[in-house]
């Protein structure tokens, strides 16, 4: 038992006694801190290797966009993700924090567009060990890097092409505009804006080149 003595009140004494199971409780702060070392050094790791791998994400773009073989700096950075994810799965507090969710947008935009390119399955959010809220997004941005695909094409002269293009981005579009949930499950409103946006001006775009197409051949 112990003695205190009321600051405002001198003349009040108190007495309390210190619970044996309160003992344990500088055992359970120590144990704390280490989890807290613990997530600190898995945030720091995850960090940076969020931003290495949209670094990797960027190049794989735009050496699809440069017709490049994308495939090696593809595999890397689904390495370095299975790296980082094998770290962060059993870790909530990291794996669905902003840094890790926006790198998993970037890391889904670029393996989408790779398949779409390529003519390949989409992968699926669960194969690709993403969120299903990353993989809507990142979807939804590869219509801007479609369009800059088929603008490519089109270029080239070559509508057919172009044409395949943009089939493929009305399928992901329609995809993307199913989606009707809360921002605060699903951030994809603003997203869903610049999609429509994207067609509009992409479907001018088709229209516009099948008229000066058809104007060269009367000539």
């Amino acid at each position: 038992m112990q003695k205190f003595t009321n600051i405002l009140n001198p003349d009040f004494i108190c007495f309390f006694v210190i619970r044996d199971d309160m003992k344990d409780i500088s055992v359970i702060i120590t144990d704390v801190n280490k989890r807290m070392d613990e997530l600190e050094k898995l945030r720091e790791i995850s960090v940076s290797s969020s931003r290495t791998i949209i670094r990797m994400t960027k190049k794989i773009i735009h050496s699809i966009h440069l017709n490049e073989d994308h495939l090696p700096l593809l595999k890397e950075a689904v390495a370095e993700y299975d790296k980082l994810y094998s770290l962060i799965r059993d870790e909530p507090e990291i794996l669905f924090s902003g840094a890790v969710a926006d790198m998993m947008t970037e890391f889904a935009e670029a393996c989408i567009l790779s398949s779409v390119v390529m003519k390949k399955d989409i992968p699926s959010y669960d194969s690709m060990k993403i969120t299903p809220q990353s993989w809507v997004l990142g979807i939804a941005d590869c219509l801007g890097e479609l369009r800059r695909v088929l603008l490519n094409h089109l270029i080239n002269n070559d509508i057919i092409k172009a044409k395949d293009v943009f089939n493929d981005m009305e399928i992901i579009c329609d995809s993307v505009l199913s989606f009707d949930v809360p921002d605060a499950i699903l951030p994809v409103r603003r997203k869903q804006d610049i999609a429509r946006s994207v067609m509009e001006r992409t479907r001018t775009d088709i229209a516009n080149a099948l008229l000066m197409s058809r104007n060269v051949k009367n000539v």
